[in-house]
């Protein structure tokens, strides 16, 4: 399956090793935003919610933790932000 979308890093933050991150998927049709936790202690993530509307629309319905899938969206996402945010707070 081919993902025509686009995505975008909005927001990181951080709780102890904990990363909230804020990102926005454009794709044909509908733009979408999702809120995700990462645990980096742990290499486990979670989605927190997602919206259709705004970043601001998005309510707190956490998700389980779950291991990543190579090659995935939330995979890609997970290490983009170990290489290239990461670095910045440490």
């Amino acid at each position: 399956m081919i993902d025509r979308g686009k995505y975008y890093l909005l927001r990181v933050t951080r709780t102890g090793s904990v990363y909230e991150t804020l990102h926005k998927r454009v794709g044909p049709g509908y733009v979408g935003y999702t809120k995700c936790e990462i645990d980096y202690s742990r290499q486990v993530m979670r989605t927190i919610g997602y919206s259709e509307v705004s970043g601001l629309e998005i309510g707190y319905s956490p998700s389980q933790w779950f291991d990543l899938v190579p090659g995935s969206s939330k995979s890609d996402m997970y290490n983009y932000v170990l290489e290239n945010v990461l670095p910045a707070y440490d």
